[in-house]
């Protein structure tokens, strides 16, 4: 299977301009699978095989994320393999992905906010440059933008009789 491996993460390389990271975590994704089907022949591995592996990948606690990513690049491997003849069957597109978790976002609360502004502004009261930082964090905290955004805004942006950012 290793050469397989070599061919695929060639394929990363030259057609799809994949990171030099991405590639790696594929490669290494690959290497663990071929580990764990300590030399099965490929055309051999099938569903059952697949799942096993997913059955070791939680044994092992591994977060829903980190099976899903490792699914992902057998998926891609196994679409490869397919594509440029190398297997007839592709094991793995019975296969679901793990649900991934969903955390709820961390915020603020509004004195947490105030306080912020205010120490902004506070360490230098009668600098510009104080006036300035408590202006952006608060357009940055009453306006929605993105930092992106904010960074790139110019005065001229600014409808001042309305009170609207384009």
């Amino acid at each position: 299977m290793d050469k397989y491996i070599e061919k695929f993460v060639r394929y990363l390389e030259i057609e799809k301009n994949y990171s030099a990271h991405t590639i790696l975590n594929y490669k290494l994704d690959l290497q663990g699978f071929n580990k764990f089907i300590a030399g099965s022949e490929l055309e051999k591995i099938d569903y059952l095989d697949l799942r096993k592996y997913l059955a070791v990948l939680k044994e092992k606690n591994f977060c829903n994320r980190t099976v899903g990513r490792r699914l992902s690049t057998l998926r891609s491997f196994f679409r490869f393999l397919c594509r440029e003849g190398y297997i007839k069957t592709n094991p793995i597109l019975m296969l679901s992905s793990p649900k991934l978790e969903k955390h709820l976002p961390s915020f603020m609360t509004e004195d947490e906010v105030g306080r912020l502004i205010e120490s902004a502004f506070a360490k230098t009261q009668k600098d510009l440059l104080g006036l300035r930082d408590r202006a952006i964090l608060e357009v940055f905290y009453s306006s929605g933008l993105r930092i992106s955004e904010l960074v790139g805004l110019n005065l001229a942006d600014i409808d001042f009789i309305s009170g609207i950012l384009p």
